[in-house]
């Protein structure tokens, strides 16, 4: 028989963070480290978090998360942590305050550096600090999760930090908070949440709830994008899209696949990982072609398209109107081993959930196809 994971506590609405007060007091929370980063604090997103306090929380912030989670961020925010007696995490930003914030809940209430825990996520029990997430855009799914990579320094991949004990204790999804996105990263990360439904439909597990989540959350994603990556004040466009990241988050319950195995493979600090994503799908969906037809065709008629073979095609078509590279070599991106990414692409745990997994061979092809010309 099937297991169902339960999620997180979720409150979700345009004024969702108002609320933050009692809750953090509901988990005992009087002294929280608020995780956040440079961006957050300078587009007020912070500030906005910090006045929603009431009298008797006193918040410590902290806003040296990297665009990518770091061992030395998450150390240092530790620090912060210990120093200012803090008992509890409030993670607002994306995905990397968010998988900082679960690293940090480690790091403060066991034994050893945390690199040992990105090793051995085994280790880790139940004794872990109260975890709060606010996301701040709309795709990682981060404020669900009971997953996250942490790089050990700025030039490595990172490392899968993976435990129900890390699973956010609630969820504060307030879409004003992501009005003030830049259209580039809603962009990116609006294609990411849509990776995430696109790979979850298409896993093995069996869990018809979650399926639907993420054939809805396809839906959403391919209704309501362009119109957030064009004018980021419509509010009715950012609450379906804080929804379709959060679908997306729920959906990953059922694991990933092939797509994520090669945004993991290509990953680079300077590009960004729902990009990554985005770029890397049409062609996965291509290998799917006469393997999940059945599949394939429900994800065509949730994107509205008229069958199978247009999911591809419908992809790269919404990445082109968003502004989304067509291919990996228009970012610039020039590694060219074949022979080492194919093997890392099929080495992947992420195909452990897929429905379909491609061999290294033909993971080699889907590579020259994501990549493009030179």
């Amino acid at each position: 028989m099937p297991e169902l994971l339960a999620y997180p506590r979720v409150l979700f609405d345009f004024g969702a963070v108002r609320s933050i007060g009692g809750e953090l007091a509901g988990l005992c929370v009087r002294r929280p480290l608020l995780l956040s980063d440079a961006g957050l604090v300078e587009c007020g997103v912070v500030k906005r978090v910090l006045d929603a306090l009431p009298a008797g929380i006193e918040a410590t912030a902290f806003d040296g998360i990297p665009p990518n989670p770091t061992v030395a961020g998450v150390e240092a925010a530790a620090e912060a942590y210990r120093e200012h007696g803090c008992d509890g995490v409030l993670a607002v930003g994306g995905g990397s305050v968010m998988d900082s914030g679960k690293a940090v809940r480690v790091a403060v209430t066991h034994e050893g550096p945390i690199l040992e825990y990105l090793h051995d996520p085994g280790r880790i029990t139940a004794d872990v600090a109260p975890l709060v997430t606010v996301p701040t855009t709309a795709g990682t799914g981060a404020e669900l999760t009971m997953g996250g990579g942490i790089h050990p320094d700025a030039t490595t991949r990172a490392l899968g930090l993976r435990s129900a004990h890390i699973k956010p204790d609630l969820a504060i999804c307030d879409p004003e908070l992501a009005l003030t996105l830049p259209p580039s990263l809603t962009a990116a990360t609006g294609m990411d949440a849509f990776g995430h439904c696109l790979e979850a439909y298409l896993a093995k597990k069996d869990d018809p709830p979650g399926a639907a989540i993420a054939l809805d959350g396809i839906r959403r994603v391919v209704r309501h994008v362009e119109r957030a990556y064009a004018d980021g004040t419509d509010r009715e466009a950012r609450w379906h899209m804080q929804m379709a990241a959060l679908q997306g988050g729920m959906a990953i319950y059922r694991g990933l696949g092939p797509v994520h195995a090669l945004a993991n493979t290509f990953g680079d600090a300077d590009l960004h990982h729902g990009m990554l994503v985005t770029v890397s799908a049409p062609a996965v969906v291509r290998f799917y072609e006469g393997r999940l037809d059945s599949e394939l065709a429900d994800i065509a008629a949730a994107m509205g398209q008229r069958g199978k073979r247009d999911v591809a095609r419908g992809i790269e078509e919404l990445n082109a109107r968003l502004g989304l590279p067509g291919s990996l070599r228009e970012t610039g991106y020039d590694k060219s081993d074949l022979d080492d990414m194919s093997a890392d692409a099929a080495a992947s745990h992420f195909n452990l959930a897929a429905r379909a997994v491609p061999t290294r061979d033909e993971y080699r092809q889907i590579i020259v196809d994501v990549l493009g010309p030179s």
